[in-house]
């Protein structure tokens, strides 16, 4: 038997290293913004910094107790929860019937209902200005709402698609041969399959609203600036630690409700 090459093993522990090396590099490109803005939220001077010229939580005390503050907060609150509802019944109820349907036009139904993902977003921007103009529902909480909902709405099609494409039609046929309506087979068998999917689409949708910018800056006015839209207004024109803060308010918001779904539904098993 051949003795095995002595280079072998060092060419082996070199290329170990190397890909350990080429992974931290990657989590350092991806981690360093967060940290750099976590720190310099605790910035002691009136102008952003890093490192920070000192510690201080002078400007979470200032964006908790502002008023236009904590009403953005309240805004996007509103708006993450009516759209995370709003996509999750019909992208759910959309998703089930484009996987289990059959009737003409259903391939030409799943790439409209896809579309804003393929579109650049400022079109879709300018398109929902001019029709929600028409309507009389910009600068509204109702406009915002249906313009964050049209474009987390694909988000939720897609993941729920791939749960209901995966569903197995066998136990569905099973409940209802056991006497099982229609609606009872779906609540109690359908949406469990689709549960995965269902969630994941959810988490995208919330995500969505609460960062969009582009559409919304458009669509909405004075009266509906919600928290990025701020954060955007406040880096073009008075930047401040004050901005740091509200984003490392919400990265931890973001980091606990992750840590709750990976506790209770295993949430890296369904993105």
């Amino acid at each position: 038997m051949a003795s095995r090459w002595p280079g072998a093993s060092v060419a082996g522990r070199i290329g170990r290293w190397c890909g350990r090396i080429a992974v931290a590099l990657v989590f350092v490109f991806l981690l360093a913004p967060l940290v750099v803005l976590v720190v310099a939220s605790f910035n002691a001077a009136d102008s952003v910094a890093f490192p920070p010229s000192g510690f201080s939580l002078r400007w979470y005390s200032s964006v908790l107790s502002s008023r236009d503050w904590l009403v953005s907060f309240q805004l996007s609150g509103l708006l993450l929860v009516s759209v995370v509802l709003t996509t999750v019944v019909i992208g759910t109820a959309a998703a089930y019937g484009l996987a289990r349907g059959a009737f003409p036009g259903r391939g030409v139904l799943s790439g409209i209902a896809l579309s804003p993902l393929l579109v650049p977003e400022i079109i879709v921007a300018l398109g929902l200005l001019y029709y929600l103009q028409g309507l009389h529902l910009t600068n509204t909480i109702t406009g915002l709402w249906l313009a964050h909902s049209l474009i987390a709405l694909p988000y939720v099609v897609r993941a729920t698609l791939v749960s209901a494409a995966g569903l197995d039609p066998t136990l569905e046929r099973a409940a209802a041969s056991l006497g099982a309506g229609r609606a009872r087979v779906f609540r109690t068998v359908t949406l469990p399959l689709l549960r995965p999917g269902i969630i994941a689409g959810a988490v995208f949708a919330a995500v969505t609203s609460l960062g969009e910018v582009a559409i919304t800056a458009l669509v909405a006015g004075a009266n509906t600036t919600t928290v990025p839209l701020r954060i955007y207004s406040a880096v073009q024109f008075e930047l401040d630690p004050s901005v740091a803060a509200v984003s490392t308010l919400l990265l931890l918001v973001s980091v606990v409700v992750m840590l709750v779904l990976e506790r209770f539904v295993r949430l890296s098993e369904l993105l």
